[in-house]
C-alpha cells in the first residue's frame, strides 16, 4: 500500500502543486490549511509524512504545531517535511531536526529533488522504529542571555516533550526557582546582571529543594572550582546536541 501524505499549508496553490506532483507518484495525498487540521484526526488516523508550511506569517503557529505533534505519542513517530521562504535555522538545530527526521527545504525548490527527498524519508523513517516519545513532560529552567541559543535549545527541548522555560539572567532565573520547582536547570555562565556562579551561591541558601544543575558554558576549567552538591554535570560549548539530550534524559527525573 502506498503511502499517505498530509500536505498542510495555507498557499491553494502549493496544496494543488502537492496534490497532482504527489499523486503521480501514487502517494495517497491529504492537503489542508492550518485552519482546518487539528492534532486529533492526525492522532485518530497517522499519515505516514506530514508535509508543513513556514511562512512568515504562520511560522509561530508552525513551531507550535510542531512541538504539540512530537510531543504526543500517536503522531510522535511521523517524519515531518518543513516548507519555508521565512526563516534560516541556526546550525545545531538543523542538525537535531535531521536526526528526528525533520527536514527543511527552502522555497523555490526543484520539485523533482523535493520528491527524491520524500521518498527518502519514508524510507528512513520506516525503518528506523519509533523516533521520539512525548510522555516526558518534565519542567526545565533554561536560562541564557543568548536568545538565540534559548530558542533553539527550548525548541529542541520541547520537541523532545520537555516543559521548558526560560529565564536570560541568573536574577531572572532565581526569582523563578523561588516560586516554582523544577526537574532540571541548565544554567549558563557568563551573564549580566547575575552571572552563573553568583546564582549558585545565591540558590545554595534557599531552603527549598535544589533542582539538579547542568552548567553549560564555553567558560573553560569549571570542574576545577568548588561548586555545589546540586551541580550535576557540565557540558562545554560549543557540544552536539545528542549530549545535551542525553544529560537532559540522565537527570529530569521527578521529584
Amino acid at each position: 500500500m502506498e503511502a499517505r501524505i498530509v500536505v498542510i499549508d495555507n498557499d491553494e496553490s502549493m496544496r494543488n502543486l502537492f496534490t497532482g506532483a504527489l499523486q503521480r507518484e501514487d502517494y495517497e495525498v491529504l492537503t489542508y490549511p492550518y485552519a482546518n487540521i487539528s492534532l486529533v484526526a492526525l492522532e485518530q488516523d497517522p499519515p505516514d509524512l506530514i508535509i508543513l508550511d513556514f511562512n512568515a506569517r504562520d511560522e509561530v503557529i508552525g513551531w507550535e504545531f510542531l512541538q504539540f505533534l512530537k510531543m504526543e505519542d500517536a503522531t510522535a513517530h511521523i517524519p515531518v517535511i518543513i516548507t519555508t521562504t521565512a526563516f534560516q535555522l541556526a546550525t545545531e538545530m538543523k542538525d537535531y531536526l535531521f536526526t528526528r527526521y525533520i527536514q527543511t527545504v527552502h522555497k523555490p525548490f526543484d520539485l523533482d529533488m523535493f520528491l527524491v527527498l520524500v521518498q527518502k524519508t519514508l524510507t528512513e523513517s520506516s525503518q528506523s522504529g519509533e523516533i521520539l516519545s512525548g510522555d516526558r513532560t518534565l519542567p526545565i529552567l533554561m536560562v541564557d542571555d543568548s536568545e538565540d541559543l534559548r530558542d533553539t535549545f527550548m525548541t529542541i527541548l520541547r520537541l523532545e516533550g520537555y516543559r521548558v522555560l526560560s529565564a536570560d539572567n541568573g536574577l531572572v532565573a532565581l526569582n523563578s526557582v523561588s516560586q516554582a520547582d523544577y526537574r532540571l536547570i541548565l544554567l549558563d555562565i557568563e551573564m549580566p546582571i547575575m552571572n552563573g556562579f553568583e546564582f549558585l551561591r545565591a540558590y545554595e541558601l534557599q531552603l527549598r529543594p535544589h533542582a539538579p544543575v547542568i552548567i553549560v558554558s564555553g567558560e573553560e576549567n569549571i570542574r576545577s572550582r568548588v561548586l555545589p552538591s546540586f551541580v550535576v554535570d557540565v557540558l562545554r560549548k560549543p557540544f552536539i546536541i545528542s549530549e545535551l539530550l542525553s544529560r537532559v534524559g540522565k537527570f529530569a527525573q521527578p521529584m
